[in-house]
């Protein structure tokens, strides 16, 4: 039965397996027809293909990267470089919501009916981020497909600030870009200005700056601001790096205004009045009362510190010394002493400073610009005029400039380009308290009792290098001696005028589809001539003639300096040429692949020389002078005795750089979500030698992006922009004072022969190269729905690599150190933007912008290391004195112990409480002083709000500056009485006061040593942390709706700034943003503007 069972189950399986043998092509072949169609059948059941192209509302312009959803299946679609999309949707009608950065998101219904391609326009939000162009000065890209830190000023934002210069325009308003205003090229009126930091330690600082694609050589003040429609920033090795050896301090792209195609003719006048108040010359501790300064005299002559000065009989006094010395010398009564000095008490010279020297400062801008075009061609032109009236009395500022520029399209593919800038600058600065530095006596200012104008406004003498005794009696046989300030500002003749002239030719022709060519070329010419005219009427001609002026053995007098006026004369040429061939490359295929490379050369050769020279006996009216000047003898100077040469400013100097340089760039995108770029640069010039130049080592960067938002499993509906990004590379600087080769200067005045001599400047090193800074950079981008808040987070790590520094050398060779790339630097930090809409309603809105920066800057290679006393003296704000493990510009003092029971400072020597002050100024070492942090702002930033209702916005902006520090000033006794501060109201006097002052007493003899000590102690270290109000604007906009005439759109506006401090870390009530130094110890002024804006 068992095998009977087993038979039958095999023949059926036998059966089974020959049939299925037979029949299972034609099964499977049926299987496979019926998925196939069933799956046909439902799509046309239940699946709707839409096409469609989505575009701005605004301009009509396709929207590439936009994000398309179908509400009811959750699909996602991106559009393509021509906005184009292709979208699977479930349903026959339904909801699609477009979303863009930058625009407003918007639902739109659409139905299987519709037309197709959709045509599906949605509208920008203009109170926010926009789509951007950024410009690196060899390509515009949008800012979507950028990895680098880029940040661009629009035309609005740079147009909010009413200034005559570009580079103010800047202020609170860039990331990480920081304004130093604590430094002596700040004050001297020079921009100040870092990206990210410092990264180099003795090269140019300042950012490279690019107008219309060409590196600017000339004073950037020359630029126009009327004539800028946008400005881009370009802060990382991935945005800058093609920019070679000039871009490692960051650059600064200049974007001007152009015509467009078919653009009818369109006019935009701006004009505008800033009136500005005179300064505040009673701000500060750094001035004593009259009184007590005539108190300080006294006492200090009672105890004979003017006897030396008195003896010499030519050494200038003030009134009150003079006056105690007659009533010394009996040639005044006590009684009348005590009079005259009395009457002088209640003087402040500031009162006549501020009435005779002072005004109201007054600034006057116009700008006309014309753009337009035709199906072939177009056009800009732009007339500017600026004229300044500082406030400083006698100082005065102008400048005009025209600009033009033509594109012309004669052939299809063709473009040829021509512009013209020319520019035009006068400078008139006659002020001797601007020239001077002050009002100064024997060197020191002006004491504060002093009387420069009379009860009739005549202007008196005062003594300034000569004692008034000396020159009464020698007045009449020499020129009048006498020095009167206020006539000095009526007679000085100080000017400087400059004109800057650039023609940019260019042509570019488009070929196989995706290709481009283009040659630009930029002729720059600029000359500069600075007179300073000093008439025989001015003290500075009076005195130098009276000076060199011989007795004869007969009694007669011999003038070496011709008798009549100086002419002291500085002309300065600039002329440069460059050319650049370039081939671009740019192709969009499958709608999923975006690729944009460029290459190309660049050459460039800049020439600079400067003439001076001086002429005596000018006569300005027949522009004659005397040639017969002796400048070889020695003759006996008045009243010193010494014998000494005239001054002889002649002087050439001539230098000529060349550059030739080749270029690549990059940027490849993957539908519209993930970008990768790369740029390479090789840069040579004839300032390093041939060894440089033949290893060519490049500048290089490499950069991503991935728009994470874009990606189908991206489901954030509330965050429907976010990118990821990041950049790797190098950028460069350059120091044009080091060579490959021995250098010498020149001098005249041999110590030892009396004529020219020469010495090393610097010793042979062909081994120079460039600077390299080596910058990461890491960013993120982002928008929440409706840009309600949106903004980005990046951050940096830097390394400055072979910056030149000093380092030693063995003293065999006869150099103890040599200057080279021995130096190393790091760095790192943050930048921050946080924008919000607060509110956002029809009539009125509310937007706030807020701006965090960092950055931190470390030494940390150095081959020289100084004494104490010399980071302590000289490191500051202005000036880098590298120390390996620091700040670049770190500030240093001396450990204080606070003020002993006399009254007198303590410090440290030897870990011990001491007042030994020339040991622990020659003993204290390195590791001993105190590092008090950076002299320059780590952390700083803005906080912008911007209200409007209808036509009428408001905005104010806070600027904030953190983690810094600065030296306040005190009085030192050997300073006394002209440095006097208010301080000296608060020294120690008797016992016991040590415990609530730190100001020592006023002791005498004085001990220098006891000053240096004191000034330099960290007990007048302060923080310059501080929140400033820096400006508000104000303006009304009338469109044209609601205009009558030419006019498409009208505003009026005002302008306040430079308005207050709201709060600051110090307790002395300093502003930090200023300098110490006497002479400059100004706040800005504050200033209100009003303007109106015409477009038609």
């Amino acid at each position: 039965m068992k095998k009977t069972t087993t038979k039958i189950v095999g023949a059926l399986l036998c059966t089974c397996y020959r049939y299925l043998k037979e029949k299972i092509p034609v099964f499977f072949l049926s299987l496979i027809l019926t998925l196939l169609v069933t799956r046909s059948y439902g799509q046309q059941v239940n699946h709707t293909k839409i096409t469609g192209i989505v575009l701005s509302a605004e301009d009509q312009k396709p929207l590439p990267g936009a994000t398309v959803l179908d509400v009811k299946s959750n699909n996602k679609a991106i559009t393509d470089a021509n906005g184009r999309f292709q979208l699977n949707t479930t349903d026959t009608s339904g909801y699609l919501v477009i979303s863009y950065i930058g625009f407003k998101t918007t639902q739109i219904k659409v139905s299987r009916s519709d037309h197709q391609p959709l045509k599906l326009l949605i509208n920008p939000e203009t109170a926010m981020l926009k789509e951007v162009l950024v410009s690196t000065g060899y390509q515009t890209l949008p800012k979507e497909r950028a990895t680098g830190s880029f940040a661009q000023v629009d035309n609005q934002l740079l147009n909010r600030r009413v200034s005559t210069d570009l580079l103010s325009k800047l202020e609170g308003v860039v990331p990480g870009l920081l304004f130093n205003r604590n430094t002596n090229n700040s004050a001297g009126g020079q921009a100040d200005i870092s990206i990210r930091g410092t990264n180099t330690l003795y090269a140019n600082n300042q950012p490279l700056v690019i107008l219309d694609n060409f590196p600017y050589d000339g004073n950037i003040n020359n630029i126009n601001p009327n004539d800028v429609e946008n400005v881009t920033v370009l802060k990382d090795a991935a945005a800058a790096s093609i920019w070679g050896v000039r871009s490692g301090n960051g650059v600064i792209v200049v974007t001007t205004k152009k015509g467009k195609l078919n653009q009818k003719l369109t006019a935009e006048f701006n004009a505008n009045v800033t009136v500005g108040s005179k300064p505040d010359l009673y701000y500060g501790p750094y001035n004593l009362k009259s009184t007590d300064f005539i108190n300080i005299e006294q006492n200090l002559f009672s105890k004979g510190h003017y006897n030396n000065d008195l003896s010499t009989g030519y050494i200038p006094v003030t009134p009150v010394v003079q006056i105690l010395a007659n009533q010394r010398g009996g040639i005044i009564s006590s009684a009348t002493a005590t009079d005259q000095i009395n009457a002088l008490r209640n003087i402040d010279v500031r009162d006549q400073l501020n009435k005779y020297f002072y005004q109201k400062s007054v600034n006057q801008q116009y700008a006309l610009n014309l753009r337009g075009g035709n199906s072939n061609s177009n056009y800009t032109f732009s007339l500017g005029d600026d004229q300044g009236q500082s406030y400083y009395k006698g100082n005065s500022n102008g400048r005009i400039t025209i600009n033009s520029l033509y594109n012309f399209y004669p052939v299809k593919n063709l473009q040829l380009s021509a512009g013209l800038n020319y520019t035009q600058t006068s400078t008139q600065t006659n002020n001797p308290i601007y020239n001077n530095g002050g009002l100064t006596i024997n060197n020191q200012r002006i004491y504060p009792y002093a009387q420069l104008v009379d009860a009739n406004g005549n202007a008196l003498s005062i003594a300034k290098d000569f004692a008034t005794s000396y020159t009464s009696t020698v007045n009449s046989k020499y020129l009048d001696w006498n020095y009167r300030p206020l006539d000095e500002l009526n007679s000085a003749d100080n000017t400087s005028k400059s004109i800057d002239n650039r023609i940019n030719l260019g042509a570019q022709y488009d070929f196989l589809k995706h290709f481009s060519a283009s040659l630009k070329y930029q002729y720059e010419h600029a000359n500069t001539n600075t007179q300073n005219y000093n008439s025989q009427n001015t003290y500075f001609t009076r005195n130098l003639i009276n000076e060199y002026t011989q007795i004869n053995a007969d009694g007669s007098l011999n003038y070496p300096i011709p008798v009549g006026g100086i002419l002291q004369q500085t002309d300065g040429f600039l002329t440069s040429h460059r050319g650049r061939a370039q081939v671009n490359y740019s192709n969009t295929w499958s709608q999923q692949h975006e690729l944009n490379v460029i290459a190309g050369a660049e050459i460039s050769a800049a020439v600079s020389e400067t003439n001076s020279n001086t002429a005596y006996g000018y006569n300005k009216d027949t522009e004659t002078s005397h040639a017969n000047v002796d400048y070889a003898s020695n003759f006996t100077i008045k009243p010193y005795g010494y014998g000494q040469q005239i001054p002889n400013s002649l002087g050439f100097a001539k230098s000529t750089d060349h550059y030739l340089s080749y270029f690549s760039n990059a940027v490849y995108t993957y539908r519209n979500r993930y970008t990768i770029s790369g740029s390479a640069r090789i840069d040579k010039s004839n300032l390093f030698g041939v060894n440089t130049n033949q290893k060519a080592v490049p500048l290089y960067s490499a950069g991503f992006a991935w728009d994470l938002s874009k990606e189908d499993f991206y489901r954030l509906s509330w965050l429907p922009y976010i990118k990821l990004r990041g950049s790797y590379g190098y950028t460069g600087n350059i120091n044009k004072s080091a060579t490959a080769v021995t250098t010498i200067t020149q001098f005249s005045g041999n110590y030892y022969t009396g004529g020219p001599g020469s010495q090393i400047a610097n010793p042979g090193n062909p081994e120079l190269r460039w600077e390299k800074v080596r910058m990461i950079n890491l960013g993120l981008d982002y928008a929440l729905k409706s840009d309600i808040v949106s903004g980005s987070l990046e951050i940096y790590n830097k390394k400055g690599i072979n910056l030149f520094g000093n380092s030693p050398l063995a003293p065999s060779t006869g150099l103890t150190t040599f200057f080279g790339n021995t130096a190393d630097t790091k760095g790192n930090g943050f930048d921050i933007v946080i924008n919000t809409k607060n509110i956002n309603g029809k009539n009125f809105k509310w937007t706030t912008n807020l701006l965090l920066s960092h950055v931190i800057d470390i030494v940390t290679k150095y081959g020289v290391t100084l004494k104490s006393s010399n980071y302590i003296n000289s490191a500051s704000a202005s000036s880098i004195f590298p120390l390996t493990g620091k700040s670049l510009y770190g500030l240093y003092s001396y450990k204080w112990a606070g003020l002993n029971a006399t009254g007198n400072p303590q410090g440290y020597l030897n870990g011990q409480i001491s007042t030994d002050y020339r040991n622990i100024i020659s003993k204290t070492s390195v590791d001993d002083m105190v590092y008090n942090g950076s002299a320059r702002p780590t952390t700083y930033g803005s906080f912008r709000n911007t209200f409007s209702y209808q036509a009428l916005t408001l905005s104010f902006n806070i600027i904030y500056k953190f983690d810094y520090y600065f030296r306040r000033t005190s009085f030192t006794s050997s300073g006394l009485p002209y440095s006097g501060t208010s301080d000296y109201y608060n020294r120690w006097q008797k016992p016991g006061d040590e415990l609530t002052t730190s100001v020592p007493a006023f002791p005498y003899p004085f001990n220098t040593n006891r000053d240096a000590f004191y000034k330099n102690s960290s007990v007048l270290i302060d923080k310059g942390d501080h929140i400033r109000l820096q400006d508000i604007t104000l303006s009304y906009d009338l469109d044209k709706g609601k205009l009558k005439g030419i006019f498409s759109h009208l505003q009026v506006y005002s302008y306040i700034n430079n308005i207050a401090i709201l709060w600051r870390a110090n307790k002395d009530h300093l502003d930090p943003d200023i300098s110490t130094n006497y002479s400059t110890a100004l706040p800005l002024p504050r200033t209100i503007a009003f303007g109106v804006k015409a477009k038609f």
